[in-house]
């Protein structure tokens, strides 16, 4: 994709941005608690890159021992909530993995995005990897604070979603009673996505 037509990929590539929310900082120690999955495509007879108007979310069961208090009030997700009612680790990353397939259609690779990617990645890499289930991102990810970083000529530390939201014209406010529910954060991320690969060329 060049800088000056972020529209190139149309038709090769489309983007989903996921957001999760854990139960501590790393994989294996702590637990995934939510999933959630927002498609990204180019519609050029709409102006361009839009959030497809379709969510994916999930509560996930836990498979590990640790729960840090100060994690865990970020979310409000109980370890007692998530045992009577969270789906299956397993059974969760094959309904994400048929999400997947089921939007990356007609040739079209799958591309992770996350906000702070290597945090949210880490978590969705691991739980493919432990159950053997394939990876329909493969390798592929893309960080949109990296990304805001490059398009808006920023620091990282001015990458937050507040501070683009002051940055991009484009992006409603944050709804503070929806913030850290996996599918509301994927689907502002998603916002975030399209503002910056919609941006015209002289803002590149």
């Amino acid at each position: 994709m060049s800088r000056s037509d972020p529209g190139a990929a149309a038709g090769r590539e489309i983007y989903f941005c996921v957001d999760i929310e854990a139960s501590g900082p790393v994989p294996a120690l702590f637990n995934m608690v939510s999933l959630g999955a927002v498609p990204v495509a180019c519609d050029e007879g709409r102006g361009g890159w839009r959030p497809v108007d379709e969510r994916f979310y999930v509560e996930l069961k836990p498979i590990a021992a640790g729960f840090d208090p100060g994690a865990m009030a970020i979310h409000g997700l109980t370890r007692a909530h998530l045992e009577a009612h969270g789906v299956a680790a397993d059974e969760a990353m094959r309904r994400l993995a048929r999400f997947v397939a089921q939007h990356a259609r007609g040739g079209a690779e799958a591309v992770f995005v996350g906000h702070n990617a290597v945090f949210d990645w880490s978590f969705v890499a691991y739980y493919f990897a432990l159950y053997g289930i394939p990876n329909p991102f493969g390798y592929k990810g893309l960080d949109t604070k990296s990304l805001a970083m490059g398009r808006l000529g920023i620091p990282w530390l001015d990458t937050s979603k507040e501070r683009l939201q002051a940055l991009l014209p484009d992006l409603p406010p944050l709804d503070a009673s929806l913030v850290h529910r996996a599918d509301y954060d994927a689907l502002y991320q998603a916002r975030i996505l399209c503002a910056l690969l919609n941006l015209p060329p002289g803002r590149a």
